[in-house]
């Protein structure tokens, strides 16, 4: 899922070279085909990136024109030299392959090294392109050595003051004189909790909310910044300001504070930051300004930051914002004091600042209200139009002193006020923006390190009524670059889409999050239980690597309590006692759970599926097996039932927790020892296929029943059957009487969905494979709860936590819908057994009353692209785009008696009909089919 966003209509009439009309028994005729090219060059999955620190990056190019059969690459100091046929780095030589993407990079690249590189690739007829324009990639800093700048913090800040107030943040500053023309200059920097950098008062990049989140006792992420052209001659000054983020997680009275009976949490340390600026001058001078005692540190203008509660800042304190050189000499300024890193403290001594692979997360989008209600005591009732994360920005001006207060909601009481329950906020324990004013003009605010989920924004000391450009919300979410695109004819599901995106982007920051308020936590099996609909949005290439990281670095070590264990978030930010309670699915255990801890096997074998990403499979292969390890341990110590939570948040409880538990540990079993065939480990291959078939017995054991109405499983309900289905885990004498019992729960359940979080995607997948995707669409427009076409009816603009409508309003993990839109309705699938969609299959699902449907997906080959529509006779049109690089089969809906014509850029050629459709297996190109 890469290359730019492109929708299916532009992707088809693109992609439409020629034309060629024959029935349907047509046999295959191959066109000319153009000459092959390359295009769309990206390096660890960028377009020229800098800082990395991947000592063999990989590489990738889309091929055009006509299939590539082998490729050659070379690489040189600058795109100069490339131009000359200097290729001083690296030259691969001829390789024939058809991969395009994941080729790894070879050769000893050092510090801070630019590189250029081209390709050019040859054709099945032999035919070579031109080299392609070159592309960049630059190193950051690769071991602790190539840093000469220092942890720095405030030697005076304490969070609580002895008269028990909260310490404004810690900043930093430091002026520096350029002298001469600056041919390049980066900053390689960091902080924590967080940071947010100027040069001269000015950001130094539109990255927010930095770093991203780790374990940080294992690891810091740094960030590289290019001030090439930012710098000026003379005297500059570099800024940093610092908030607490998820580092430094203190109760304050009066502010909310995420934990319960069952979490405990650690404070890690005060705010801290290390900054290396590095300028080469065109003469050849180099000059490094590096963070050390020799800065200088206040207490700033933010006075209050909490990641879960919100943050504060006094205007009146600007001579502490570090802004300029003379600032920094006010009677509020003294020297930082270095920081004494050791084995205890976290970071260590000995922790890693890492370049951070993940796209930064970004101001998307500015919304102004659509609405501004006075509440009758003075305060504004801002309303956005949809629920999503960001913060308020100001701009305003007013008295020296005013303080406007700004409290964030999801939702609104009857009467209109405003409802911040599900939030986990109250009226004496809030989430709350407060700005407090200079005097001095026309002001502007948003805060810089935290942010939350909203709808409604509650602003109350305004020195006049708010303008529509007074309050705004800056939309914040993880770059990431969508690949995928969707529309039908029904605006019922066109809505289910919307508000289903929304929900992704807002907890898609660094980490995946639950929801953007009550706890904004990195639950591994949110992202696991909803990775098909992120997968199918989103290029996550860059991105859940880094997740599947995090679980790594977050898995107890020897000599810690349950070594082995991943816990359900990860980052382990707050830690779960192991404690039992009693819920309606039965006796639960928070800690450890197979559909969480899992994903880090299941979710680098989706990668692997999706992007070919075999290093993920690599790098985490010790972390799957002592996981492995664990839960095996972890299941003979309890009898030989694991712990956890069954299908979480269901409808239907009557689930078997086992069942939903033991289905999970096959799947992770069974993924495994693919993914130690993948990479050639035999030996483990059959060791993990015998414990997935151990498991799978089990499974059969405990669940399969059968009764007058044939096999079923479990309880019956549409998880237990659907969880059995879609593992693999139902023989193929019984599918059909399983799949029968699945349809017959949905129609018992009035079309609504009652799986939970675990079983929802099996439930979507094992009805679309077993051809009832008519199933699934009575299911989702239904307007009754729980459903999604009830959250819409409802006035919902984002999913829910439960699709009741109940539970935190911004919750991501229910979006399986969005992946049947374009595999379903639109039908864009991978075929079986493929790796990174070079064999396609299109199956679209003509169901209820759509008259159209269409959709795009961005695979590493290119764009493919399927629309269908019906005219007011029922006769059906489909138009598919397939890129070059792939093949496809086409299945095309057509009952026996059915004409079908067939047109493309090749003949189609008719390899089967059933009583349903007509198959047609096609190359690259664009292909119209008519029916009727």
């Amino acid at each position: 899922m890469r290359g730019t966003h492109t929708s299916g209509a532009a992707a088809v009439a693109a992609a439409l070279a020629l034309t060629v009309s024959g029935p349907a028994q047509a046999s295959p005729q191959t066109s000319r085909t153009a000459p092959p090219s390359a295009v769309d060059l990206k390096t660890e999955n960028k377009v020229d990136p800098i800082g990395i620190d991947e000592r063999a990056p990989l590489l990738s190019w889309r091929a055009t024109g006509s299939t590539q059969a082998a490729y050659e690459i070379r690489a040189g100091r600058s795109a100069d030299a490339l131009r000359h046929g200097k290729a001083d780095v690296w030259r691969s030589g001829r390789v024939t392959s058809a991969s395009s993407n994941n080729i790894p990079f070879i050769g000893a690249l050092t510090a801070r090294e630019s590189v250029a590189w081209q390709v050019r690739v040859w054709d099945s007829a032999g035919r070579v392109s031109r080299w392609s324009s070159s592309a960049t990639f630059e190193m950051g800093l690769l071991d602790a050595s190539d840093w000469s700048a220092h942890w720095i913090e405030n030697p005076s800040y304490d969070y609580s003051r002895p008269d028990g107030s909260v310490s404004p943040l810690p900043v930093f500053g430091k002026s520096f004189t350029v002298r001469g023309k600056v041919a390049k200059a980066r900053l390689y920097m960091t902080g924590l909790g967080m940071y947010a950098t100027s040069l001269n008062g000015r950001p130094v990049s539109t990255n927010v909310l930095e770093p991203g989140q780790t374990t940080y006792s294992a690891e810091v992420d740094y960030r590289t910044y290019d001030l090439t052209r930012h710098l000026r001659h003379g005297v500059n000054t570099l800024g940093i300001e610092t908030g607490s983020g998820a580092y430094q997680r203190v109760k304050t009275p009066g502010h909310y504070f995420f934990g319960g009976r069952l979490e405990t949490y650690t404070a890690y340390g005060e705010p801290k930051a290390i900054a290396q600026l590095e300028i080469t001058y065109a003469d050849g001078r180099r000059e490094t300004v590096g963070t050390d005692a020799s800065w200088r540190t206040a207490l700033g203008p933010t006075t209050y930051s909490s990641w879960w509660s919100g943050e504060e800042y006094d205007a009146r304190r600007s001579a502490t914002a570090p802004t300029s050189a003379s600032t920094l000499d006010g009677p509020e300024w003294q020297n930082a004091s270095l920081v004494r890193l050791s084995s205890t403290t976290t970071p260590q001594d000995t922790t890693p600042l890492r370049a951070d692979p993940r796209p930064p997360v970004t101001v998307a989008t500015k919304i102004e209200p659509v609405s501004s209600t006075p509440d009758g005591n003075g305060a504004y009732i801002l309303d956005f139009g949809a629920n999503r994360s960001g913060w308020p920005s100001l701009k305003v001006s007013g008295p020296a002193g005013t303080t406007i207060s700004m409290i964030p909601a999801e939702k609104l009481k009857a009467d209109g006020t405003l409802d911040i329950s599900s939030t986990g906020a109250t009226a004496t324990d809030q989430i709350a923006y407060r700005y407090t004013l200079s005097g001095h003009g026309t002001e502007t605010w948003h805060p810089r390190f935290t942010y939350s989920g909203f709808r409604y924004l509650k602003v109350d000391g305004l020195p006049a009524a708010p303008q529509p450009d007074t309050v705004t919300m800056q939309v914040i979410h993880a770059s990431n670059p969508r690949s995928s695109d969707f529309t039908s004819s029904s605006q019922l599901i066109n809505e289910i889409h919307a508000i289903t995106l929304r929900s992704t982007q807002s907890n898609m920051m660094s980490v995946l999050t639950d929801c953007p308020d009550r706890e904004k936590g990195p639950y591994t099996g949110d992202n696991l239980h909803n990775i098909d609909a992120l997968l199918t949005d989103y290029d996550l290439s860059s991105y859940e690597p880094q997740l599947v990281r995090n679980m790594a670095t977050a898995q107890r070590q020897p000599g810690d309590e349950s070594p082995g264990l991943i816990a359900n978030i990860a980052p382990e930010f707050h830690r779960v006692a192991p404690v039992k309670l009693q819920y309606p699915q039965g006796t639960i255990e928070f800690l450890d759970e197979v559909n969480w801890g899992g994903a880090v096997i299941r979710i680098p074998w989706q990668l692997y599926k999706t992007y070919g990403d075999t290093r993920t499979l690599t790098r985490y292969y010790d972390a799957m097996v002592n996981w492995l390890d664990y839960e095996a341990a972890n299941k003979a110590a309890n009898n030989g039932d694991i712990p956890g939570l069954g299908d979480w948040s269901a409808d239907d409880n009557t689930t078997p927790m086992q069942l939903a538990i033991i289905a999970g540990h096959y799947t992770a079993a069974h993924d495994m020892a693919q993914i130690a065939e993948v990479l050639g480990k035999k030996a483990d291959q059959a060791k993990y296929a015998a414990l997935a078939s151990a498991l799978a017995d089990e499974f059969t054991t405990r669940f399969r029943h059968e009764d007058a109405q044939g096999v079923y499983y479990g309880s019956d309900s549409e998880t237990s059957n659907a969880m059995a289905l879609d593992a693999g885990l139902v023989p193929a004498a019984d599918g059909q009487q399983v799949l029968d019992r699945l349809v017959a729960s949905v129609r018992k359940a009035g079309d609504h969905i009652t799986s939970g979080s675990v079983g929802l995607g099996p439930l979507f997948r094992a009805l679309h494979a077993g051809g009832r995707d008519d199933v699934i669409y009575d299911m989702v427009v239904n307007p009754t709860s729980p459903g999604y076409g009830y959250l819409v009816a409802a006035g919902h603009t984002t999913l829910s936590e439960s699709l009741d409508g109940s539970g935190s309003q911004n919750h991501h993990f229910l979006g399986q819908v969005d992946a049947w839109l374009v595999n379903g309705l639109a039908g864009i699938n991978q075929s079986a057994g493929s790796v990174g969609y070079r064999e396609l299959e299109i199956a679209p699902a003509v169901v209820g009353e759509l008259t159209h449907a269409s959709g795009s997906y961005s695979t590493p080959h290119g764009v493919v692209s399927s629309a269908w529509s019906k005219d007011g006779r029922g006769r059906l049109t489909l138009k598919v785009a397939v890129p070059v690089g792939s093949t496809a089969v086409i299945r095309v809906p057509a009952d026996a008696q059915d004409h079908v014509s067939a047109h493309g850029s090749s003949r189609p050629s008719l390899e089967s009909r059933t009583p349903s459709t007509a198959n047609y297996r096609v190359g690259p190109g664009s292909y119209t089919f008519s029916v009727g």
